[in-house]
């Protein structure tokens, strides 16, 4: 069972999951539910089918936070993801459901039931995929993950394991573990992926260090979030002969603040971005989450997560061209 032991933080996720009934409207009636059995245990997922898919449609995979659900998540995201794949109909959209709610990720410490009895989460989401290509004829060459807090960790297992089986990836409030807490076997290659994170995130420190832990659970050390890019970054550059494209911006919108950085190798023809956010929180920003408590009443509400993601994802999917 969960315990929050922060509860400012348990009512801002509860004011997250209440909050978003408009943005539920319209965006979950392709929505279904199917289960896959991996090394004896049934795991549970749902996913969003626009109402006329395309053939060679991109898939989706989206990995929920700490003690989420499918459905928590897609609350949580305002629904965004959903309305994002109705409104290009080339877009299906799944939620695989962590084992008891977390994901075996990289990180050695952590002492969820799901790291403590090793559930293979590597295998049950390449089973979805394989499957959702039987089913629908999705593109298998246009696969992408994003995930947050703990479902961004997984997409770092999965970038480091088998980044092969995706396009690109997205980590929201998300940091890679130090080398001592990290029990991955990396296969060392370039991958897409855009890092976004929250500059004064309490629960996943920006600057690294120990996580804080609302639930019980331990977790170890992160790396700071310029290592973690760093970390990409090192992949991506490694053995090109030409340095590597970069970009950085200031986006300021209303009273809210975010620095981007972007870099693209033009010889692999990848990218990487961070987004760092003032004043992000521990939600997860978008516009359409729209009961605030009082708590969050100061936290970024003017940028859209969702559409920030998928937007990376289709500059990673369509473009072979210089950072503009």
């Amino acid at each position: 069972m969960t315990i929050f032991k922060n509860t400012n933080y348990l009512i801002i996720f509860l004011a997250l999951c209440m909050g978003s009934i408009n943005a539920q409207i319209g965006h979950e009636k392709n929505t279904l539910k199917d289960s896959i059995e991996i090394d004896g245990v049934w795991r549970n997922y749902e996913y969003h089918v626009p109402q006329h898919p395309i053939r060679k449609s991109r898939l989706i995979i989206v990995l929920h936070g700490d003690g989420m659900t499918t459905k928590s998540i897609q609350t949580t995201t305002g629904f965004e993801f959903n309305k994002l794949a109705d409104n290009t109909g080339a877009t299906i959209v799944v939620y695989p459901q962590g084992y008891k709610n977390y994901w075996n990720d990289c990180r050695r410490e952590a002492s969820f039931e799901t790291k403590n009895k090793d559930i293979n989460d590597v295998a049950f989401i390449k089973s979805i995929i394989q499957r959702m290509e039987r089913r629908y004829h999705i593109d298998h060459k246009n696969v992408f993950a994003a995930g947050y807090f703990n479902g961004g960790n997984m997409c770092y297992k999965l970038a480091k394991s088998i980044p092969d089986v995706f396009k690109g990836f997205a980590a929201i409030g998300a940091n890679l573990p130090i080398k001592s807490n990290d029990d991955c076997v990396p296969i060392n290659k370039a991958v897409s992926i855009m890092v976004i994170n929250n500059m004064s995130d309490t629960i996943n420190p920006y600057k690294g260090g120990e996580l804080a832990s609302l639930d019980g659970f331990t977790r170890g050390k992160t790396l700071p979030t310029n290592e973690t890019l760093d970390y990409w970054l090192t992949l991506l550059e490694q053995n090109d002969e030409a340095p590597l494209s970069s970009l950085s911006s200031t986006i300021v919108k209303a009273n809210s603040t975010f620095f981007r950085d972007d870099y693209w190798s033009k010889e692999k023809n990848k990218r990487i971005s961070l987004l760092k956010i003032v004043k992000g929180g521990y939600p997860f920003p978008n516009p359409h989450v729209d009961q605030w408590s009082q708590i969050a009443a100061n936290m970024n509400k003017h940028i859209n997560i969702p559409e920030t993601v998928m937007r990376f994802f289709y500059q990673v999917q369509y473009s072979n061209t210089q950072l503009k």
